[in-house]
C-alpha cells in the first residue's frame, strides 16, 4: 500500500473517531451505556479473528496480567471520557484530551526517565492553559468545569496506554487490542446497575454507529495506517481529532464557536503539533 493510501485511511480513521464525542453528547444513553455497548460490539467483532490466530492460550500469566492493566487503565479512560462529553460539550471534552500527548511526556519523565527540556515544558504549560481558557468559571459548580477536569485525567489515563502497550511488547498487537477491549468491558459491566437503556430508536441507531463506526472500523483503520505509516505522519494527522469535533459539534450540536474557545483549542493544538515536530527533528539530529 502507496504513503498516499495509507494517509487517506488515517485521515478517514480520525475523522470518524472525531464523530464520536458528538454522538455521545446528543444520544440520551448514559457514559456506561455507551461505554457497554461499544467494548461489546468491539469484542464481538474481534473476537473470531483472535480466536482463529489460536495465540491466546500460549500467553502467560505475566502476559494475562498485563492485559489486565491495559483493559482496566482503558476502561476508565474511556469512562472518564464519556463523563466529560456529558458534563461539558463534545468540543471541549475533544480539546482535553488532545492534552494526552503532552501528559505522556510528563509520565515518560517520571518513569522511564526520559529528557524533557525547557521548550517541552513550556509546550505543556501553554496546552493546559488553552484548557484554563474554555472553561467559563474554574468553579466545582460548573458543570463544563468539572467536565474539562474529568477530561484532563481521562487524558491523563490515555496518556499511560503506549508505556503500558510497550511493556507488553512481546504480545501480538490483534490479542494486546482485544485484551484492551475484552478487560475494559469487564470494568463496565459492574456498573451496568446504572445504565438507562429505556432508549428510543434513534439512540439504538447512534449507540451502533459509535460501536461500529467509531470504534471497530475507526480503530481497525488506525491501527493499520499509524503501524505502517512514519510516526510523525500519524502523530500530524491526528491531530485532525480537535477541529473533526469542534466543526461537527457547531454543525449537529449548534455549539457555539466562540474567540475563547478558538484561542483554547489554538493553544492545545498548536502546542501538541509543535511539540511533536520539535521532538521529531531532535530525533533526526
Amino acid at each position: 500500500m502507496t504513503r498516499l493510501q495509507l494517509i487517506v485511511i488515517a485521515v478517514v480513521a480520525v475523522l470518524t473517531m472525531s464523530a464520536a464525542p458528538i454522538l455521545i453528547k446528543s444520544t440520551d444513553a448514559n457514559a456506561i451505556t455507551v461505554g457497554i455497548v461499544r467494548l461489546a460490539i468491539a469484542v464481538a467483532a474481534f473476537s473470531p479473528w483472535i480466536v482463529l490466530r489460536g495465540r491466546l492460550l500460549r500467553l502467560s500469566r505475566r502476559q494475562w496480567r498485563q492485559l489486565l492493566v491495559i483493559g482496566a487503565v482503558f476502561g476508565l479512560h474511556w469512562l472518564t471520557f464519556f463523563l466529560s462529553i456529558k458534563l461539558a460539550t463534545a468540543a471541549i471534552a475533544a480539546l482535553t484530551i488532545l492534552t494526552y500527548s503532552m501528559q505522556y511526556l510528563v509520565l515518560a519523565f517520571l518513569f522511564n526517565g526520559e529528557r524533557v527540556d525547557g521548550v517541552e515544558w513550556l509546550a505543556i504549560g501553554a496546552s493546559f492553559v488553552g484548557c484554563v481558557i474554555v472553561s467559563p468559571e474554574p468553579s466545582l459548580e460548573s458543570g463544563v468545569s468539572v467536565g474539562i477536569a474529568i477530561g484532563l485525567c481521562s487524558a491523563l489515563l490515555y496518556a499511560a496506554m503506549p508505556l503500558l502497550h510497550q511493556r507488553a511488547g512481546d504480545i501480538g498487537t490483534p490479542e494486546r487490542t482485544w485484551g484492551q477491549f475484552f478487560f475494559a468491558l469487564l470494568v463496565f459491566l459492574p456498573l451496568s446497575g446504572g445504565a438507562n437503556w429505556g432508549l428510543d430508536r434513534v439512540d439504538v441507531y447512534q449507540l451502533l454507529a459509535l460501536g461500529l463506526l467509531c470504534t471497530v472500523i475507526s480503530h481497525g483503520l488506525w491501527v493499520k495506517a499509524s503501524t505502517e505509516l512514519p510516526a510523525i505522519y500519524a502523530s500530524m494527522i491526528y491531530f485532525m481529532y480537535l477541529p473533526g469535533a469542534v466543526i461537527g459539534s457547531a454543525l449537529f450540536l449548534d455549539e457555539a464557536i466562540t474567540p475563547l474557545k478558538l484561542t483554547g483549542c489554538a493553544l492545545v493544538l498548536g502546542s501538541s503539533a509543535a511539540l511533536s515536530l520539535y521532538r521529531y527533528r531532535r530525533s533526526r539530529l
